[in-house]
């Protein structure tokens, strides 16, 4: 009974994380009352069955009643959960605040990660001097952005305990929605950052109070290990890294090395995991056993007083503590801690529980401190991982023989690992393969490689070389240590990155719907039953669902249009029966590029494995610029562009500063008006840009340099006709392209005007597009900008939405919206964006 109170507690949680609006306290109330009266006539009923002596009755009515606790237990957790979310829903940034300059005061309480151009830290901030209350309408947790540039000028340095007077500018905390894809405001949300401030102007520093709460002492001396320990290992290969097994930050791990750990499917070992906190716990333990029990006082044991084993216990518990506060208190740290806080009071009770209540009541802990521990995918992978390897490992028995040699002993335990961590990697397959739509085959081998060696070597060396670092003379110790550590590491990765590369490395899965999971869940359970259990392998063939998976297929005729949210930028997959075609590529996003953040895990959830066709419209960094990710990730078998695309690359290649050549599409063609192809009824047309106009706009270029016609002139404009509706992209043409294909009859045919359904606003909504003639003449029904949210060109221009919106079109932003989708069938246009189908009532999108 215990263990479902815990899940129902868990349960409840969940629940909550997936509401769209927070339930109303008179609702609560009212179901509150109701269990409760459900409670007490249930009690009467069952006393009446002992007063009348009916022991039949009586147990039915028990099982009743254990219902009834059960749905109370959930009904106060929900109650729980939505007071603690109403609390941090109240505390907003107001309207009048966001995009203006604000001068507030805050006190640095995270540590300072670099981002490569800019840092980023937590703040709390602080009550105004002259009136000592907060400022009205700026929440009180926020994340601070500041040029790395400007704030490498301060003389200070910037650390947890400062507090500086600033000028912010103000935004909610957003992040792009599409589909299957990473809910980045439920990350922040869950992380309690309720506002983003970049830095305007020369913050000033008013005081620094590196004691001033937990919080800050501990982000401080975070802060301080790591830059200790950069000094021995920031110039090495895999030095981040190492940094992340000792504390837990990972901001600095490359994105190179992180696409090798997730191939090889040992991104948990380079992680804070709870065999890491185990490790060092039980050292701790250990060691205070053995020392409590030489120490005596006035001639009599220590353990005479308290027994060892209790304070060895305690100090265990005290450890881990303290290094998962140092390793900044994640989803696996805290399972792992709290698991040994309920084993420690179970020891010390000796009340009798198995491993499995443990499990539960660690769960059950971690959501009622945190509600919002379920929304991250580590909460279960981590929970779900131990699970298996408690029911797993319950019926494993190593067989022991004194007669056995030590190498017939070695090699007992060596298969009885192996078998477990196959075991595992099976049982995780359809988690991982739900949340990530991919999957490791390379794994179990990785893991072989890497676990003893990061576990028992590396780990170990990197947090003695964060020890050594802090004492005073002992640099070259701490070098030596570092650089042993760093070789392990550096000879472990050799076969790991080999692993990862080899063809066919991963399986890639299309999203699939929650029955698949639960179908596999229920296998997984039936194939992990004891020996003897009849058809066990009965079990393992219900994965194949989740693995197979394939969406429903586009009827012939039909297509499928998606307007991705990947910020300012442009990236459409237009999707036919059996054919992918790719509209732009997105944006540059700092060290990495929208085609392998979004456009690529997009892609590999509707089941595409390979672009059929490519458009790039022109070449701006925001059409273009997730060119490098995207060919990664996604093999391409032709592309259409209204530029060289090789010498695009190339360039690109040189200002990345890239160690392999970017992959290339297997054909390269020019986007010339009047080209033309079909896709299972589906028809696919050029309307421009014109190749005469092309050369001479060339030579103008070569001539007059100073009057160089712009990219977006040139853009590529795509025209989709299906059976049933027709879809225009324009690219970024400007007015007089617009008026251009107008005054050419690009849009008749037989006289009669082609209609163009849906219609990708041009040039984002700028003005200088989609003018009234134009729009006018293509009698749109939906209009879709991509946009990125409070982008600095104010896109779409207010004028231009309006126009749209005088038409009667519905007029679609991404920015607010998410990613849009327009699928037209038999039955009719359908569209809906991402905004409506996964809203949860942490997003603030009006």
């Amino acid at each position: 009974m215990g263990r479902l109170i815990a899940l129902s507690i868990v349960a409840a949680s969940v629940f909550i994380q997936t509401l769209a609006h927070l339930p109303q306290w008179f609702d609560l109330l009212g179901l509150f009352v109701i269990v409760c009266l459900a409670w007490i006539f249930f009690y009467c009923c069952s006393w009446l069955s002992v007063v009348q002596n009916k022991p039949l009755v009586n147990q039915s009515i028990r099982y009743f009643k254990r219902v009834i606790l059960l749905i109370l237990v959930f009904t106060l957790s929900l109650a729980w959960s939505t007071w603690r979310a109403q609390i941090r829903m109240a505390d907003r940034l107001s309207s009048e605040h966001e995009n203006v300059v604000s001068r507030i005061q805050f006190e640095i309480t995270g540590m300072v990660q670099d981002q490569g151009d800019s840092l980023r830290f937590e703040v709390q901030v602080l009550p105004i001097q002259a009136s000592g209350e907060r400022p009205q309408g700026i929440p009180r947790h926020i994340q601070v952005v500041w040029r790395k540039a400007d704030a490498e000028k301060t003389p200070h340095g910037i650390r947890p305990g400062q507090t500086w007077r600033a000028a912010l500018i103000f935004r909610q905390p957003r992040g792009t929605l599409n589909p299957h894809s990473f809910d980045y405001e439920a990350h922040l949300f869950s992380r309690n950052i309720r506002a983003i401030g970049r830095v305007r102007g020369k913050p000033v520093l008013m005081s620094e109070a590196p004691f001033s709460s937990m919080q800050v002492m501990v982000s401080g001396a975070r802060q301080y290990l790591r830059q200790s320990m950069r000094e021995h290992v920031g110039d090495m290969t895999f030095g981040a890294v190492l940094i992340a097994l000792a504390i837990g930050d990972q901001d600095s791990v490359k994105a190179e090395h992180w696409e090798i750990f997730n191939k090889t499917g040992i991104t948990h070992l380079v992680s804070i995991s709870g065999s890491h906190v185990t490790m060092l716990a039980a050292f701790g333990g250990l060691s205070m056993l053995w020392l409590w029990k030489r120490l005596r006082w006035r001639r009599q044991a220590a353990a005479e007083w308290i027994p060892a084993k209790v304070v060895a216990g305690i100090a265990a518990l005290c450890i881990a503590w303290l290094y998962c506060l140092l390793a900044g208190w994640g989803v696996p740290a805290r399972r792992t801690f709290f698991m040994l806080f309920v084993s420690g009071l179970v020891m010390l009770s000796r009340l009798p529980i198995s491993a499995s209540s443990v499990l539960c009541l660690a769960a059950a802990i971690v959501t009622l401190i945190d509600p919002w521990s379920p929304v991250a995918t580590g909460f279960w992978l981590s929970f779900g991982a131990v699970a298996v390897l408690f029911y797993v490992g319950s019926q494993m028995q190593v067989v022991r023989n004194d007669a056995m040699t030590f190498s017939h002993r070695g090699w007992n335990i060596l298969k009885a690992s192996a078998r477990l961590q196959w075991i595992i990697t099976l049982a995780m397959l359809p988690a991982l393969a739900y949340l990530f739509q991919q999957v490791s085959l390379t794994s179990p081998f990785a893991n072989a490689i890497a676990i003893p060696v990061i576990t028992f070597v590396v780990t170990p060396l990197a947090l003695l070389m964060a020890l050594v670092a802090l004492i005073p003379g002992l640099d070259a110790v701490s070098a030596w240590i570092a650089w042993f550590a760093h070789l392990a590491l550096d000879w472990t990765m050799v076969p790991v990155t080999w692993l990862a590369f080899v063809p066919s490395a991963s399986l890639t899965v299309a999203a699939m719907p929650i029955w698949c999971l639960l179908l596999s869940l229920v296998g997984i359970v039936w194939a992990l039953q004891p020996p003897g259990v009849p058809v066990r392998w009965v079990g393992w063939t219900m994965l194949l669902p989740a693995l197979t998976w394939q969406p429903q297929a586009l009827s012939v005729g039909a297509w499928q249009l998606t307007a991705l949210d990947v910020g300012q930028g442009g990236a459409i997959i237009v999707r036919t029966k059996r054919h992918t075609l790719l509209f732009d590529a997105g944006p540059r996003l700092g060290i990495s590029d929208a085609g392998q953040r979004v456009i690529a895990p997009v892609l590999r959830a509707l089941g595409v494995r390979h672009i059929d066709t490519l458009v790039i419209s022109h070449p701006d960094i925001d059409h273009a610029g997730g060119l490098p990710g995207l060919l990664r990730e996604m093999p391409v078998s032709a592309a259409y562009t209204s530029f060289d695309l090789n010498q695009f690359l190339k360039h690109t290649q040189h200002v990345l500063k890239l160690a392999s050549p970017i992959v290339r599409p297997n054909k390269r063609f020019d986007c010339e008006a009047g080209l033309s192809w079909s896709w299972d009824n589906v028809r696919f047309t050029f309307l421009h840009p014109i190749v005469t106009n092309m050369l001479v706009e060339g030579l103008i270029q070569k001539k007059h340099s100073k009057n160089k016609i712009k990219s977006n002139a040139r853009s590529c404009v795509l025209y989709i006709q299906g059976t049933h509706h027709s879809a225009l992209l324009p690219g970024d043409i400007g007015i007089k392209e617009e008026h251009e294909l107008l005054d050419r009859h690009v849009f008749h045919n037989a006289g009669a005007p082609i209609r163009a359904d849906v219609v990708l606003v041009a040039h984002h909504g700028s003005t200088s597009s989609s003018s009234e003639r134009f729009i006018s003449q293509l009698g749109t029904l939906h209009a879709i900008a991509q946009v990125g949210y409070l982008n600095r060109f104010s896109h779409p221009a207010p004028e231009v939405e309006q126009r749209w919106k005088s038409t009667l079109a519905a007029f679609w932003r991404t920015d607010r919206d998410g990613a849009v989708t327009a699928e037209s069938s038999e039955s009719g246009m359908q569209v809906f964006s991402q905004a409506h189908q996964r809203q949860r009532y942490w997003h603030q999108r009006n």
